[in-house]
């Protein structure tokens, strides 16, 4: 069912807490988690919400506007200095790269920043609180309906439109990185990996030879050198690549991520980062399931979406959303029927009425009957009868 784990790809659906690809790294549940009633700057650590590849998100409390709060404190982990094989890290450069890239956009479907600080020599970022599920835990709450998941899609989208539009690339779309509040906002969050448009990944290498963690999971946020690509299994193939990113890659991610929404599978299989990329590089799409209820004209949208060639992709987001919204052929379908319906019934009664032999007149017959109550001797009569002598109108009256 779409909210349920694919199967057979070897990925891990419960990216709450990716670890990098780097060695000696910890995962991100063994961080020291803060503890209720810390200070961060102004802002008081209530509970620990989740965690990612950069950081550890709390919920906490801003006395000085009187306002519940999301923080997102940067691993220890991640602060420059040599890792186990002597490579350094740039943790607090990409989570101020972050709150800089979401201060530039301003949408209803985009988190909004508040605030970027530090405590005890320790990065964060102050965002709105949100009260909801990611994307993907929304997915997991019931069966839903494909309309229901375009409509949340498509919002989603707008933000991501909204980046590119402020010259911005996201480069890790995927549904963890989608809240869905409880007042039905949807809004797209993580712009760590946000890159201006077009800019190349120049630290970034093509996608190495399978690592033990590769196996175990694909849904880590690779780093190399300092560069974070993205999620592999969300990842366009520019990006597996090493190419530049713009925002054609967000569609590609965009449309796995809805693809696997849809289908309760997402669309690349493999077992291991090399062998996704491999199926990612050459445009090979698993069949979906058996029995869809996903209509022809939506898979047809997505499958284009996932096209190896950034060309044969729809131009922009913005395009993209608008096929998902046009009033497709499908749902015209009923109208059709009663108009067709209504057509053959006016049709039938014409060729009844065609049909049928012509009615008489009704006046045809009474001619007769009245000529024969009323002929020429019955005239005749009448004269003779207002002529006879000693009647007054006797000269008037014929």
């Amino acid at each position: 069912e779409p909210q349920g784990p694919p199967s057979g790809d070897g990925v891990d659906m419960e990216a709450t807490a990716p670890s990098h690809v780097e060695g000696g790294a910890q995962d991100a549940d063994q961080e020291e988690v803060l503890q209720s009633g810390t200070k961060a700057g102004r802002y008081t650590v209530l509970d620990r919400v989740g965690s990612g590849g950069m950081g550890v998100v709390y919920a906490a409390f801003d006395a000085e506007l009187d306002r519940k709060v999301a923080l997102k404190v940067l691993h220890a982990r991640a602060y420059p200095g040599p890792s186990a094989e002597g490579r350094s890290l740039d943790g607090p450069k990409r989570l101020m790269r972050e709150a800089q890239a979401m201060a530039k956009l301003s949408h209803p479907n985009v988190i909004t920043v508040h605030d970027v600080g530090t405590f005890e020599g320790r990065v964060f970022i102050a965002m709105e609180f949100i009260d909801g599920p990611t994307l993907r835990g929304w997915l997991k709450q019931g069966l839903r309906e494909w309309t229901e998941i375009v409509e949340v899609f498509v919002k989603a989208g707008r933000g991501l439109a909204a980046a590119h539009a402020a010259g911005l690339v996201h480069r890790d779309f995927k549904p963890d990185n989608v809240l869905i509040g409880r007042d039905g906002r949807v809004l797209v969050m993580d712009f760590g990996l946000a890159r201006q448009a077009a800019d190349k990944i120049a630290e970034a290498q093509p996608t190495p030879r399978d690592q033990p963690s590769d196996l175990a999971r694909q849904d880590v946020v690779i780093t190399r050198t300092g560069a974070v690509v993205g999620t592999p299994a969300y990842m366009a193939p520019e990006q597996h690549e090493g190419a530049a990113a713009d925002p054609l890659v967000d569609q590609f991610g965009f449309c796995v991520a809805l693809y696997e929404a849809l289908y309760g599978q997402r669309p690349f299989d493999g077992n291991s980062v090399a062998t996704l990329a491999m199926n990612v590089l050459e445009g090979r799409v698993r069949s979906p399931p058996k029995n869809t209820r996903v209509p022809s004209w939506l898979h047809a949208v997505v499958m284009r979406g996932l096209s190896v060639d950034p060309l044969d992709r729809y131009p922009s987001m913005d395009a993209l959303l608008a096929e998902l919204q046009r009033d497709p052929p499908e749902s015209r379908r009923p109208w059709i029927g009663v108009a067709v319906g209504a057509g053959l019934l006016v049709l039938a009664a014409g060729i009844y009425v065609a049909s049928r032999p012509a009615d008489e007149d009704p006046c045809e017959h009474e001619d007769a009957r009245l000529d024969e109550s009323w002929g020429i001797s019955q005239r005749e009569g009448l004269r003779e009868a207002f002529s006879a002598p000693g009647l007054p109108s006797a000269d008037t009256s014929g």
